[in-house]
């Protein structure tokens, strides 16, 4: 989705180029549409997409007022505004880790923090190494197409669990090659209701250390298994 010259609803400015930055406009999980002013946010946003206690999440939310050590005043508007289901709010900023250093970025984050503790909020600084890395960010990008409920097979989410109880982590084409002999479902079908579960945690696999997918098909060696504490069947 392209950028528009005036922000989204709900968000105060629209995000500039700064150098060689990359920006991006998504549709969250409410619909809505969000800003990214760098690849680093924007793998922010898919933590938040697969965050089931994160209810809402808005970009460039407010303009927040500060002064500099030298008495100027200044306004700052931080990346992200998100609302848990919990009824907590919290602001989320990405940056470098070598900026934190920065006397100005410094004087904005104290007075980020200061507002957040009155208004009762949390306050979240991500960096570039506290992000998701090379790996990971591949899989949650591959997996992010199967994140709609349209993907969802709710006889492949029993029989796939029903075999992880009973015989613990496989192959993802093991699993994949039972369901379809149990269920008479096609291959596609069958891969796509997979990666939905991988998508929302229902199931779950390495993300980090190795890709899910290897020439467009899940990797032969990839493992699946159920969540610590997962609903058994």
């Amino acid at each position: 989705m392209g950028l528009k010259r005036k922000p989204p609803p709900g968000n105060v400015r629209r995000v500039a180029a700064i150098g060689g930055n990359l920006r991006y406009t998504i549709t969250n999980k409410a619909n809505q549409t969000i800003q990214c002013e760098s690849f680093q946010e924007r793998k922010l946003t898919l933590l938040f997409e697969r965050d089931p206690t994160i209810r809402e999440y808005r970009s460039q939310p407010e303009r927040f007022p500060f002064v500099d050590a030298q008495g100027n005043a200044h306004t700052y508007v931080p990346d992200f505004m998100v609302w848990r289901t919990s009824s907590e709010v919290e602001i989320h900023e990405v940056t470098i880790s070598a900026r934190r250093d920065q006397p100005r970025l410094r004087e904005r984050e104290a007075a980020a923090r200061r507002i957040c503790q009155e208004r009762g909020w949390r306050y979240v600084v991500h960096t570039e190494e506290s992000l998701p890395q090379a790996t990971e960010e591949a899989n949650l990008l591959a997996l992010h197409r199967y994140r709609p409920n349209a993907y969802a097979r709710p006889a492949v989410t029993r029989v796939a669990q029903e075999r992880l109880h009973e015989r613990g982590p496989l192959a993802f084409r093991q699993i994949c090659s039972d369901i379809m002999w149990q269920l008479g479902l096609p291959t596609p079908t069958v891969v796509s209701a997979l990666c939905h579960l991988l998508w929302h945690d229902i199931l779950v696999t390495d993300l980090r250390h190795q890709l899910i997918f290897h020439d467009a098909a899940p990797r032969a060696d990839l493992l699946v298994w159920l969540p610590p504490g997962g609903p058994t069947p």
